[in-house]
């Protein structure tokens, strides 16, 4: 196996276990905050399982904006740990456990779709 299949797969299978953290969220936060916005979780989860097909299918022309998903869905999260810290509620910012898994995998996630971008443009 090549570095970068292994990569893809890697990219995969993270990209399909956030998909299934965010389903739960998209789910309780259509029903405690609003439709809207469990919707707009529910659209990160159907992107996130064409992350997914990207890495596993070496979509060459789809790298760049995988990257830039996963660097949104990032941002996204600390943007979220930013709220928590300006309401001065700093126990409830590592209480979240889904927070904390899907924190670590978005890092993950942007690194290999930086790592397979970069393997495949040499």
């Amino acid at each position: 196996m090549e570095i970068k299949e292994i990569i893809g797969w890697m990219g995969m299978l993270l990209a399909t276990f956030w998909a299934g953290i965010h389903m739960l969220v998209a789910g309780a936060v259509a029903v405690n905050v609003s439709l809207l916005f469990g919707a707009t979780v529910g659209m990160f989860v159907a992107l996130s399982i064409i992350s997914g097909l990207v890495f596993l299918l070496n979509w060459k022309k789809y790298y760049l904006p995988n990257i830039i998903f996963w660097l949104l869905m990032l941002l996204a999260l600390f943007i979220g740990y930013v709220e928590y810290i300006r309401k001065g509620d700093i126990n409830a910012l590592f209480t979240n456990v889904l927070a904390e898994i899907a924190l670590v995998i978005d890092i993950i996630e942007t690194l290999l779709a930086l790592a397979i971008w970069k393997i495949d443009r040499k």
